[in-house]
């Protein structure tokens, strides 16, 4: 894929964030004009980018971190090597991340991150209110080797884990789960995790997952809750963090050590609930979680082990 020299120079000021950068040393760096360099600063900041401009001694182009997020603002705080594709406006991330696996325009693991989603996707098949600027809309494409072990249920409760410590360590706030992909705060849904598996119908084996995550940071006007009301760091920030913590996780999720701390945090334990599990209800005490990541719920006819379904 072509870097454009926006995308260049939007690299180049983010590495020199809140520092002044002079037009001549960016055109020297990048031999380019001068006028080039104001051209491409100037689609910059009609993008939505905050890039001061002064001139004088000392002075030149300042990038200002912002609520605009970038595959490249992203990419220069994670720790993790990783393809990371940002755009202003999808449908939804989960759609827009299985079609590229299956059309074979992604084959390697790839971030999937939307400023807003027309139609944002929840469990079975529920639209997830993803407004501009206020929440993170974020899939995880992972194409899958024929011989590797997967199991899709272990992998959403790993980003729930993921997403608690991201939250707990940049805003030290506590976050609740329950079964087994809504994310409460406060007694108020904050976000929801969606699983999905694309199959290979000839072998009957996995051929890649979709994870994906909708979390509102700051939005009151929904039916959500949300985190805080205002952030005191930019999206990128935020993104950058859940990516490298869900990263951590991935290569060993399938050990399950993780699940203490799903377990910590897990709301429904010992509660009588109901579980919709595809076209069926079952109600019952939520038991325990066991070491598969399954939740194991005592009905009326006995104890069943569910690794699907969602809390009502």
């Amino acid at each position: 894929m072509t870097t454009s020299t926006a995308e260049i120079i939007l690299n180049l000021l983010i590495n020199h964030e809140n520092e002044w950068v002079s037009g001549q040393e960016l055109a020297a760096s990048l031999n380019l004009s001068r006028a080039a360099i104001w051209k491409a600063i100037a689609k910059l900041t009609a993008d939505g980018f905050t890039i001061e401009s002064q001139r004088g001694p000392g002075k030149g182009y300042r990038y200002i971190p912002d609520e605009k997020m970038s595959a490249a603002g992203i990419s220069h705080d994670l720790e993790h090597d990783i393809t990371v594709q940002v755009f202003d406006s999808l449908p939804s991330t989960n759609v827009y991340a299985k079609q590229g696996l299956v059309n074979g325009d992604v084959t390697e693991p790839t971030v999937i991150i939307a400023n807003i989603q027309t139609r944002g996707t929840g469990h079975f098949g529920r639209v997830f209110d993803s407004p501009a600027q206020t929440g993170l809309y974020l899939s995880f494409a992972l194409p899958v080797d024929p011989d590797q072990q997967v199991v899709p249920h272990l992998l959403a409760t790993s980003l729930a884990v993921a997403v608690g410590r991201t939250v707990k360590a940049l805003f030290d706030i506590d976050l609740d789960f329950k079964w087994i992909n809504n994310i409460y705060y406060q007694g108020q849904k904050v976000g929801g995790i969606l699983t999905e598996a694309i199959v290979n119908f000839e072998t009957q084996t996995y051929s890649a997952l979709v994870v994906g995550i909708g979390l509102n940071l700051t939005n009151k006007q929904t039916e959500l809750g949300y985190l805080t009301s205002q952030l005191a760091i930019s999206r990128n920030q935020v993104a950058a963090a859940l990516i490298d913590q869900f990263l951590n996780l991935y290569d060993t999720y399938l050990d399950g050590k993780f699940l203490d701390d799903y377990r910590a945090h897990f709301s429904d334990l010992n509660q009588t609930i109901q579980v919709q599990c595809s076209q069926k209800i079952l109600s019952g005490k939520a038991v325990r979680i066991d070491n598969d990541g399954r939740l194991i719920l005592e009905t009326a006819e006995g104890l069943e082990k569910l690794a699907a379904g969602e809390t009502l």
